[in-house]
């Protein structure tokens, strides 16, 4: 997630069971207007637009917000939520994917002893590999837990200052999290299974050089999935197919007629297509004519139609509602002769040709080419070399009308040839002569690091992808600068927007730089924030919560470290005096329990590790 936060101060909070989207924090857009959208593998399910108040905040399906245009989406992990200003600014964030799929109390029995666990609220769930578990939060929400021994209205984890009135302990690996609530009674316990189960994730923290807990997504366990807030339009289950395209019709002979179209698609989440109606309309009788087909049908023909009449022909999809008319074009005149068989398409007209965005490109347009019996299902361009031979090519779809040709050679001059496809043959256009451009080559913009997490000896950092100039970035290169001694590089791929450095010293500051390589030379370096980032010092980051039994004298300290190589964890109080030791698992999580110990308690505890590090963190003590 942390690959494309909010850029702050204003922060992006989607509520993905809600369907709910609201903005905070964007003081300089105030009085602005704000276009939402929502989108998915690149297509827009979902849109809106709003004005930003006087505090620089506006919420989408929410009372005193505004509602999605047309239909509300259903936004799941991995949707994008951009928000566009009139002032030309503009923002995003990502989904997250963590949701909670069970929720369930454990019956303990009843003891005497004061501060025993009574009663159990266990929380399960999952999370893609876009979250960070770093930065997730599981938690329970019910007022009433204020008024009983819990003191508290919501209770999360982890938490660094839990109170002693439960226990907390909790799991997330392997994308699987497991959350444990103790409490000291079943009534408690009760009360905290009533309540609102949420997981909470966030795509920037403080280490990124931007502002903490950006870019949040909340999936709270008891709310409906989907529709509309009152008033606000229906999701996606009440949404029609789009119609089919590239319908062809043609006299079948004896009274009847056949009809090809291409599948048709259906809107982000609504039903599948479960079927077509193919209807001629008869004018005399000002009627219809019609019959159905299964979803996987292209084809149906209609039978006992009046021969020497002419018929409009249309096809319906079929989802549950029936989307618009695809009309075939113009009448099918039916005959009782024998239907002639199809033949391919014409060749595509008006072919025009230009230098595409990139260097060694070109973007050919041209008018798509009528059908003969046989719908168009494709296209292919090839650019021809002097030899005859192709040098490239490029692919689109039955309704396409341009393509981008790549992979030329800037200053040659190509044949450029436009083929209309169908099952019943191939038709080029005539070629037209194009010389590609040779343009002054742009580097790419430099990308910009958002987070960087130190490790054993090892450092990984995050960073939003570069633009590219007018020549595709080939990779990034990111490098980290001892004081004194050789740098030590690494190259990732032009996709990448991670890397981690190895081969660290602990201890060692070095100076980071990142930049995105092309063949028109380096962008100009990353921006490392304004925070210490822009050098590094490698160490365990660890975090922890403690507490002190009195009447046994009992430490239950339990934390996680970063470094997960078996390292060592030493506890000490805020004397010096040692507590004990834990030992770091594989997933990073590690536990102290000592009875009868003989170091006092004091409010903070110290905790340093074995592969360097240490933290202070806040102790509390009950009987």
């Amino acid at each position: 997630m942390a690959a494309n936060p909010p850029t702050g101060p204003g922060n992006i909070e989607i509520f993905a069971k809600r369907d709910m989207v609201a903005i905070e924090g964007y003081a300089a857009q105030a009085g602005q207007k704000a276009d939402i959208t929502v989108t998915r593998g690149g297509s827009v399910i979902g849109m809106t637009s709003g004005t930003v108040d006087t505090t620089g905040f506006l919420e989408v399906n929410h009372p005193g917000g505004v509602c999605w245009g047309m239909v509300t989406p259903n936004i799941q992990g991995g949707d994008e939520v951009k928000v566009q200003f009139a002032d030309g600014s503009s923002d995003g964030a990502v989904t997250g994917s963590a949701k909670i799929d069970s929720v369930e109390k454990v019956e303990l029995p009843a003891t005497a002893a004061a501060g025993d666990v009574e009663g159990q609220v266990v929380v399960k769930g999952t999370y893609g590999e876009d979250v960070d578990p770093a930065r997730m939060e599981v938690e329970i929400v019910n007022p009433d837990m204020r008024d009983m021994g819990i003191g508290e209205r919501a209770i999360g984890w982890p938490s660094d200052d839990a109170p002693t009135t439960y226990a907390i302990e909790g799991t997330a690996a392997n994308n699987e999290f497991t959350v444990t609530y103790g409490f000291f009674s079943a009534a408690e316990r009760d009360a905290a299974l009533a309540g609102d189960p949420a997981v909470a994730t966030w795509q920037a923290d403080a280490t990124g050089g931007v502002e903490m807990q950006l870019g949040l997504t909340i999936s709270e366990f008891k709310e409906i999935d989907g529709p509309g807030f009152g008033g606000c339009p229906a999701g996606p289950t009440g949404q029609a197919a789009n119609p089919p395209a590239n319908v062809f019709a043609s006299a079948n002979g004896s009274g009847s007629i056949t009809a090809t179209w291409e599948r048709a698609t259906v809107p982000a989440d609504a039903p599948a297509i479960t079927g077509y109606k193919l209807i001629a309309k008869d004018t005399v009788l000002n009627q219809e004519v019609s019959t159905y087909v299964g979803a996987d049908a292209t084809t149906a023909t209609l039978r006992g139609l009046v021969d020497s009449q002419a018929y409009p022909v249309e096809v319906v999809a079929m989802n549950g509602q029936s989307s618009s008319t695809a009309a075939s074009g113009g009448t099918v005149m039916v005959s009782d002769a024998a239907p002639s068989e199809p033949g391919a398409p014409a060749a595509a007209s008006g072919v025009s040709v230009k230098d595409g965005a990139m260097a060694g490109s070109a973007e050919v347009t041209w008018t798509t080419a009528a059908a003969n019996g046989s719908a168009v299902t494709g296209y292919r361009v090839d650019a021809m070399a002097a030899d005859g031979t192709v040098a490239a090519k490029a692919d689109a779809g039955a309704g396409a009308t341009s393509a981008t040709v790549t992979g030329l050679t800037a200053g040659t001059e190509y044949g450029f040839v436009v083929t209309a496809i169908s099952t019943a043959g191939e038709t080029p256009a005539e070629p037209v002569q194009y010389a590609v451009g040779s343009p002054e080559l742009t580097a790419p913009t430099a990308p910009t690091v958002v987070r960087v997490v130190p490790g054993n000896g090892s450092a990984n950092v995050e960073w939003l992808s570069a633009t590219a100039g007018n020549t595709p970035i080939t990779g990034y290169v990111l490098t980290a600068t001892p004081e004194s001694g050789a740098p030590i590089k690494v190259e990732a791929a032009a996709n990448a927007t991670s890397a981690s450095l190895t081969g660290l010293t602990n201890g060692t500051t070095y100076t980071l730089s990142l930049v995105a390589a092309s063949a028109a030379g380096n962008s100009e370096p990353a921006s490392f924030g304004s925070n210490a980032s822009v050098t590094l010092t490698p160490n365990d980051q660890l975090t922890g919560t403690a507490e002190f039994r009195t009447r046994e004298r009992e430490w239950r300290i339990s934390g996680s470290a970063s470094i997960t190589t078996s390292n060592t964890i030493t506890i000490t109080n805020a004397d010096g005096a040692r507590i004990g030791t834990a030992t770091v698992g594989a997933d990073g999580a590690w536990t102290y329990r000592g009875r009868n110990s003989t170091s006092a308690y004091t409010p903070t505890i110290k905790v340093t590790s074995s592969a360097g590090g240490a933290a202070t963190i806040n102790a509390t003590s009950r009987r």
